[in-house]
């Protein structure tokens, strides 16, 4: 009897030191899924890099092996909700990801024989896109990988701060400048809709989805092309915003003018049937934007036109209509907005160092573009 009480003791003492007394134990593991999309970006018919790896980090010091990738992806082909998977239901330690690291592979892992990383500009020829000097990119974005679950998130690329292009020399050169963020998916919406004149799909045209601050200034949160349909997909949009989807098709023969309306996403759905119908076009006009001084060599400057426009048939926002990134050289930044329907616009113009939250200058004139004519708008960045 005395030994059933002291093996009775003991066993209740080795409960004790397992389930209390300062132990730990380590959460149980969960399941990544990581997908890679872009924003749209004109002017380029393929932009090819090549991903060796993935890490993430809850402090951004700290880094968790998430898995090798080792494939090359064209970011013009995972545009318009086309994404592609990075990792599929990997099992990662549980928790909080505030970081991810890309690393940025030395080889083409889809044609060998081709660059692991290079640029096609519309209607020209093939270059060297030069990657960050560091071999690696890191994207902040909150995923939370439960334990013994599943999360799914997505990384996506910059469109308005992708590329540098550098001219002034015998031909220009590329820098990816591979700004991001990650995305839980689990809390995003997604916007869908078509882009008509009567029977007729206006396919290629540049959609936005932009959100208005405080200030009733407007800033884009994504961009994606109409595909051959005119349908688009604005995808990774964090839920519980208001976002105005805002659209100017254009041609080298007619313009219209620009049309936006309001989605209010409050769930992670898809918010379907957001379509827009143009009518009454014009021959378009141009508009040429100069800025210096020049952009440095981490440095991405773009270009916004903007228009009062009414959304929903009532209310009215000071919208984006056009953005593009401007070329550097050794003394100017530059860029064309073709195909601008005549119009007033207002002009403003975005400054990125390494990819940090931009300052913005605006000018205070409405340059007025006609049809058929070329307006001419010259700022000094701060």
């Amino acid at each position: 009897m005395r030994c059933n009480q002291a093996l009775l003791c003991l066993f209740s003492l080795g409960l004790a030191l397992g389930c209390g007394g300062g132990g730990s134990r380590t959460p149980d593991p969960g399941s990544l899924t990581l997908l890679l999309g872009s924003d749209s970006f004109p002017g380029y018919s393929q932009a090819v890099v090549s991903v060796e790896r993935v890490d993430g980090s809850a402090d951004g010091a700290n880094w968790q092996g998430l898995g090798a990738v080792k494939a090359t992806f064209d970011l013009v082909k995972i545009q318009n909700g086309s994404h592609q998977v990075l990792l599929t239901g990997v099992s990662v330690p549980s928790g909080t990801y505030n970081y991810f690291r890309i690393t940025w592979a030395s080889v083409n892992y889809a044609d060998q024989t081709s660059l692991p990383a290079y640029i096609t500009p519309s209607g020209g020829q093939g270059s060297p896109l030069a990657m960050p000097t560091s071999g690696t990119t890191v994207v902040p974005g909150t995923v939370v990988v439960p334990a013994s679950g599943a999360a799914q998130a997505q990384i996506m690329l910059s469109g308005q701060q992708a590329i540098q292009t550098h001219t002034g020399t015998s031909s220009p050169t590329f820098t990816f400048q591979a700004n991001g963020q990650a995305y839980d998916l689990g809390r995003c919406a997604q916007i869908t809709g078509h882009l008509g004149d009567g029977a007729t799909n206006l396919s290629g045209v540049e959609v936005y989805a932009e959100t208005v601050d405080g200030l009733f200034m407007a800033t884009i949160q994504r961009r994606a092309f109409t595909d051959g349909s005119g349908n688009y997909v604005l995808e990774a949009l964090p839920m519980g915003i208001l976002y105005y989807v805002v659209a100017q098709p254009a041609g080298s023969a007619s313009s219209y003018p620009a049309l936006a309306t309001a989605v209010n996403a409050t769930a992670a759905i898809t918010y379907g049937g957001n379509n827009l119908a143009f009518t009454s076009p014009l021959a378009p006009g141009s508009l040429n934007l100069s800025v210096t001084p020049a952009s440095a060599a981490n440095t991405v400057t773009w270009g916004e036109l903007r228009q009062n426009l009414s959304t929903n048939g009532s209310v009215f926002q000071t919208l984006i209509v056009r953005s593009q990134t401007l070329a550097t050289s050794a003394s100017i930044d530059q860029t064309g907005f073709l195909g601008v329907y005549p119009n007033p616009y207002g002009v403003t113009v975005q400054r990125s160092v390494g990819g940090a939250v931009p300052v913005m200058k605006i000018d205070l004139t409405q340059p007025i573009v006609n049809s058929g004519t070329v307006s001419t708008v010259s700022l000094s960045y701060p």
